[in-house]
């Protein structure tokens, strides 16, 4: 039995080992904070006047040939001694990873004064637990890839746009807009407080939106999703003959995506197999660019210069005053489902 202690207590201090946890504090109580792709991510605000950062992660092994030098990454060095990167200019700071291999586990406690920025390219497989965000009183702006974001009690304004992710969302009674909730491919699920007093903008391009019967919700305006939305921010990458294309947007009026094809370029055009829609592009003598559309079951993408413009012939979009109207609500999903709750 004196064995069997023994044993369960070196495994627990070998766990301790592996997965060591460290702080680093940093002087600020306002300006921005922007995290750069760390998508092990928690961030909770604090009536405080320093950014608390804690890591846990994977404990490597002592390297007598490193003694004295210090992690280079392509973020930088590790100037924090937990793994992570900070830079700062005016009143901006910045949080990367020195590690890519996303080990890394990052909780920050964040002063109210300080606004919020989460950028992350597509790092993650969609099977981490979500970035959470919760009694936050600053502004957010949030822009992810293949990452869920759960964000609780948060005052706003808020921007939120996430590709492949899911967004949950419960506002304080205290809430300042506008609050914005964009996902492709995603669902979009938000608690308002009993009283809330909003303006809503809510649309759903292929699926299903759900409310609470109780909800003081006038409808304003109902529309059919036929106009055409442009978006001002595209990524268009295309490696070469036979290869992936991914053309998505994460800002502007919608965003939206389109999903992975097969491309053969040549000077003057190209045809991509979407699903089971096709793709098409030609280069006009006047402008000498390049104007693409995909068209995928009823939903249609255009890239053409620096816009992607789409449409669809299904879904509703619905605008109106929630208890009489107020601050500004804005929740949109392409392929997921809408839920608004109380």
């Amino acid at each position: 039995m004196k064995k069997i202690i023994i044993v369960a207590l070196v495994l627990l201090v070998a766990a301790g080992q592996a997965f060591a946890q460290k702080e680093y504090k940093l002087a600020k109580s306002s300006g921005k904070l922007v995290i750069n792709n760390i998508i092990n991510l928690s961030v909770e605000g604090y009536d405080g006047k320093e950014i608390i950062i804690t890591s846990k992660g994977k404990q490597e092994a002592v390297d007598p040939r490193a003694e004295g030098l210090t992690v280079l990454g392509n973020s930088g060095f590790d100037n924090t001694g937990i793994g992570l990167s900070i830079s700062q200019k005016d009143q901006v700071a910045e949080i990367m990873a020195v590690d890519r291999s996303n080990s890394l586990k990052v909780a920050i406690k964040l002063p109210y004064g300080v606004d919020l920025s989460i950028k992350t390219a597509g790092f993650g497989d969609g099977t981490n637990e979500p970035i959470t965000l919760s009694n936050l009183k600053s502004e957010i702006d949030a822009s992810t890839q293949y990452e869920n974001i759960k964000l609780s009690n948060i005052t706003g304004p808020v921007s939120v746009k996430t590709l492949h992710g899911n967004i949950e969302s419960s506002l304080s009674p205290s809430f300042k807009g506008p609050i914005s909730l964009v996902s492709v491919y995603g669902f979009v699920d938000v608690k308002v407080p009993e009283n809330a007093k909003a303006d809503m903008s809510i649309s759903t391009v292929y699926e299903t939106l759900y409310a609470a019967k109780d909800l003081k919700f006038e409808i304003t305006e109902t529309t059919q999703n036929k106009e055409n939305n442009t978006l001002r921010t595209i990524t268009y990458n295309t490696k070469g003959d036979g290869q992936d294309v991914q053309v998505y947007a994460l800002t502007g009026a919608q965003a939206t995506a389109a999903p992975k094809a097969k491309t053969t370029t040549t000077e003057s055009s190209s045809n991509i197999a979407v699903g089971q829609g096709v793709t098409t592009s030609d280069r006009t003598e006047a402008g000498k660019k390049r104007a693409t559309t995909i068209v995928n079951g009823d939903f249609t993408y255009t890239y053409s210069g620096n816009a992607l413009f789409s449409n669809s012939s299904r879904g509703t979009a619905i605008s109106g005053k929630l208890n009489g109207g107020g601050e500004k609500i804005v929740l949109k999903s392409t392929h997921g489902k809408i839920y608004l709750r109380k």
